[in-house]
């Protein structure tokens, strides 16, 4: 897919710095573990932590006066990976090695799903111990909402705890089954 501009580079990642115009030039780069990539006599220039627009506006202010009559536009090559952890009452709970554009939902998919335990909608979501969002999976299907469903980053902590509420409806309704509650929601 196409690299949003808001994707935050970082170690790992491979970076393509294409140049056109009067001088033509394209090299792949990794991004060290420091940060930087290292440009042939040139040298070390720190792109981690900057999204993709920031990298490509640093590289153009950079090596701008080099290639003055030439046009400089960064891109991503091969994406690293990330750590995450997926605990709780989920099928196979552990550490799965995800890209760095997953999701808490693909997460859940490499852990399996949730057991018949655990909670569709309170599963929450931690980065450097804060908890950073709360994942209701039936806003989803209801009506479409991701809003909890956030790009996760490495050593990130997907929390899966056991269901509060179960309500079995059964009989003339169009979807017989059982469904979690919330505390503040009501039959109707």
């Amino acid at each position: 897919i196409a690299t949003p501009q808001s994707y935050v580079v970082g170690p790992g990642d491979e970076v393509n710095v294409d140049i056109y115009g009067a001088s033509q030039k394209s090299t792949s780069y990794t991004v060290s573990p420091d940060g930087d990539i290292v440009i042939d006599g040139y040298g070390p220039i720190n792109l981690s932590g900057l999204t993709v627009k920031q990298a490509n506006a640093r590289l153009r202010s950079t090596l701008g006066s080099r290639y003055s009559s030439s046009s400089i536009s960064v891109t991503l090559g091969q994406t690293r990976t990330i750590t995450v952890n997926v605990m709780g009452e989920v099928q196979n709970p552990g550490t799965y090695t995800l890209s760095a554009f997953a999701s808490v939902f693909h997460a859940l998919y490499m852990a399996g799903g949730v057991s018949g335990i655990g909670t569709l909608r309170n599963i929450k979501v931690f980065r450097n111990g804060k908890e950073i969002s709360v994942v209701d999976v039936y806003d989803y299907i209801l009506n479409g909402k991701l809003s909890g469903n956030v790009r996760l980053h490495d050593n990130d902590v997907i929390m899966v705890g056991p269901y509060e509420c179960i309500v079995d409806i059964a009989g003339k309704v169009k979807r017989p089954m059982y469904y979690e509650m919330k505390k503040t929601e009501s039959v109707q």
